[in-house]
């Protein structure tokens, strides 16, 4: 689809969030994390924090790592619900440093450098053409008259922290498109990043390292999705796409394909992830592969599924195709991190011309760009579709066969990963080196 002259408008209002419901329940995020405390110890440098993103997550760690005690080598953290003039003040202290750390238009940037890496387009982002409270509704159609065919508008309407025992970080954006001409959305979707869940402690260490990396992942997270949703897969058929929610049956899941986007093909693995595989036993394993300069291979693309039905009319008409390869270090206590990256690789495998410390685990990711009636198309990241991710938190179950048939076999709602904004770490392909 055709967007033509193309500006990104971010919000100019922060982002929810969800103090409130921290404040208003219980969480019991200490026990058993940390050994030797004594009673009255908030967080972990809790309040020596300095700068707005440290600001942000300090109300929450307030809320949540309230003092603690000591007994029998293990913390227990009991926590009565915070008064609610508390509650206002933590409140309008994490609104006003949210507003610091400009989400939307950070967010917006993100969308425009992938868009230009991805697919060659240049969206300029209009920083202050975006709506200035939640219930505006700006009026694009001027734009028209300044040549500009549609807006690409971002709001991030929430960021915040779900869990309990443990938190898991997450970020919500809305997404539309305008067309000026008639000043009406012809798109709209939302996308939805959630992080691993850590212990309370590890979100505090550091002035709040942790929450920097993962905001980054966010924002990059999300803007790939929004990318690839936008252009990448824009036009290509549903089986080209991976194979997602609604549109997966039974027999995709029993004995259709085991992958989102191109397949892993070596190094040689003795495993398959499988849907059935409810308590996980298998995903976390890491081939040992035999050099520490190892040679990866994917599959080629179009793949088999692209060259029947209604994709063999499209995928007969692609030229250029190319490959990009990710490579990311397993980090303890952390998300990973990029460590390798290659872009429009020409075959369907790449040896490393960089050497990879010893004895270290690696997830990587690969997937195709090719070019289709002057625009540029390409497939999801690659990762295992199985084990299912668990719909929780700020990402919802949706009605397809796995998630009734996930109800049934293991009591939790999944989701089908290849409909996810982003790729949790138990479904990339991994490896481990030597």
């Amino acid at each position: 689809m055709g967007w033509g002259n193309m500006l990104v408008a971010p919000a100019r209002y922060p982002p929810r969030s969800n103090i409130r419901a921290f404040a208003s329940q219980g969480h019991d995020l200490t026990k058993g994390a940390v050994a030797g405390a004594s009673a009255g110890v908030v967080g972990v440098g809790l309040y020596a924090m300095t700068g707005a993103l440290e600001a942000v997550i300090a109300p929450y760690l307030a809320v949540v790592a309230i003092p603690v005690g000591m007994a029998a080598g293990a913390l227990h953290s009991a926590r009565p619900v915070m008064p609610e003039s508390e509650v206002t003040i933590l409140e309008a202290q994490v609104s006003q440093n949210l507003a610091t750390l400009q989400i939307p238009s950070s967010l917006a940037r993100a969308i425009a450098t992938a868009a230009e890496h991805d697919t060659g387009q240049r969206f300029p982002v209009l920083d202050d053409g975006g709506p200035a409270k939640p219930d505006a509704a700006p009026d694009y159609r001027t734009m028209a008259r300044q040549g500009v065919d549609s807006i690409l508008e971002v709001v991030v309407t929430d960021v915040g922290f779900t869990g309990r025992k443990a938190m898991s970080f997450h970020m919500v954006a809305h997404v539309r498109v305008v067309r000026t001409a008639q000043g009406e959305s012809s798109y709209f979707r939302q996308f939805v990043y959630q992080s691993d869940e850590y212990e309370g402690h590890l979100w505090s260490r550091n002035k709040a390292a942790l929450l920097r990396e993962e905001l980054q992942r966010a924002y990059e997270s999300l803007a790939g999705s929004i990318v690839e949703q936008l252009f990448l897969l824009a036009g290509l058929p549903p089986g080209s796409k991976g194979g997602s929610g609604v549109e997966t049956s039974l027999k995709d899941l029993f004995g259709g394909r085991d992958s989102c986007g191109l397949g892993w093909v070596s190094p040689e693995r003795d495993y398959q992830p499988g849907f059935l595989d409810v308590h996980h036993r298998d995903w976390n394993r890491f081939p040992l592969v035999a050099s520490d300069r190892p040679v990866l291979a994917w599959e080629g693309f179009p793949r088999e599924v692209d060259r029947r039905g209604e994709a063999a009319a499209i995928t007969s008409g692609i030229s250029n195709v190319r490959y990009d390869l990710r490579i990311w270090e397993v980090i303890a206590g952390g998300p990973p991190r990029l460590i390798y990256e290659k872009r429009d690789l020409p075959g369907t495998s790449h040896a490393l011309d960089e050497v990879l410390p010893h004895e270290r685990r690696y997830f990587w990711s690969v997937r195709a760009r090719f070019d289709h009636e002057g625009r540029v198309n390409g497939t999801k990241w690659g990762c295992y579709r199985s084990p299912s991710y668990e719909a929780q938190g700020k990402v919802r179950a949706e009605a397809s066969p796995g998630a009734v048939l996930g109800v049934l076999i293991a009591g939790t709602a999944p989701r089908d990963v290849c409909t996810l904004d982003f790729i949790p770490t138990s479904n990339y392909y991994r490896f481990r080196t030597p």
